[in-house]
């Protein structure tokens, strides 16, 4: 019985800790894909944030190059209008580094830039004759890396200039330092450019996620969760596994001893009325638990009375 007990108890257990095991999995992949999931929600938090920020820019330039004195310096071509054009934009709008008016002739008017605008602006500028171009950062690492945001000068409907705008970016920066991450990582990319991040990277590989793409810009942000399953959460989904398996140890073990106990009891009492039986004398109540020996000594005791009324008839 010890054994066949024995071998119960191991499978049981066996199907216990397989079935916990298969549950410990999925709560790690469930558990992984929510904090990915909340990382995601607070990169799309902050994907609106730097379109709403780069929206506002692109409307206050587009606002600035249709006012009459843009439209008015730009149809006349005249250098002395768009020099106080220029001036009068520098004033008003926050965060410029450098403007460029170009015209249709290939002409431009530049007024005093601090940042030097390359091939890249220029072609955009260009690009932006046709339709308005996505703001985008431009120029190499270091003083001369802007934000370029092209804008066209209409009259009846027809391009007869652009406005092109250097601009700090430092907004970026600080709209990416403000993320509360805790342990995810979201990095903020123009092409493979990397422009700003925040949070800790889990390792130097690239990240898998699809990216959300800012509104309004060039721009991708790229997130993963860098948070490892903590101890405590490790501990909580190993004690959900062991937990049920050492139950059923238990209550086998439990159940082993409580059935021999009665086993015992049950044989004892069924040997004094085998021992009554044979000894012919009067067989009285036995305290019998186990309906399976007692339905055995009843039997017993049919046979032993039809044996002697056999006697008797001999």
């Amino acid at each position: 019985m010890k054994q066949l007990v024995s071998t119960l108890a191991v499978i049981s257990m066996l199907m216990v800790v397989i079935a916990g095991s298969g549950a410990f999995l999925l709560s790690k992949v469930f558990i992984a894909q929510s904090k990915v999931d909340a990382v995601a929600a607070v990169a799309k938090g902050v994907s609106l944030t730097l379109s709403e920020q780069v929206n506002l820019l692109n409307s206050m330039l587009d606002k600035m190059a249709q006012d009459p004195e843009f439209i008015n310096a730009a149809a006349q071509n005249n250098p002395d209008l768009l020099a106080n054009a220029i001036t009068k934009l520098e004033n008003h709008f926050p965060g410029i580094l450098s403007i460029k008016i170009l015209l249709p002739e290939n002409k431009y008017s530049i007024n005093k830039p601090n940042v030097a605008m390359g091939y890249a602006d220029l072609e955009m500028a260009r690009k932006t004759f046709t339709n308005d171009q996505l703001t985008a950062i431009q120029g190499d690492v270091g003083p001369d890396r802007h934000l370029a945001i092209a804008r066209r000068i209409m009259q009846n409907g027809t391009a007869i200039g652009v406005v092109l705008a250097g601009l700090n970016y430092d907004f970026i920066n600080r709209i990416l330092s403000a993320t509360t991450l805790g342990k995810g990582y979201i990095e903020l990319r123009q092409g493979k450019l990397v422009l700003a991040s925040a949070g800790k990277k889990n390792d130097q590989e690239e990240i898998y996620n699809d990216p959300i793409n800012v509104p309004n810009s060039d721009w991708q942000l790229y997130y993963e969760n860098s948070a490892a399953t903590s101890l405590g959460e490790f501990s909580l989904m190993v004690g959900i596994v062991l937990v049920p398996a050492l139950a059923v140890a238990l209550g086998f073990v439990t159940g082993y001893r409580k059935l021999s106990d009665i086993l015992t009891q049950d044989v004892a009492w069924a040997t004094k009325a085998f021992k009554d039986m044979l000894t012919e004398k009067p067989l009285g109540a036995y305290p019998i638990k186990l309906s399976e020996i007692r339905i055995v000594v009843s039997t017993l005791a049919q046979f032993k009375r039809a044996v002697n009324e056999k006697r008797l008839e001999i």
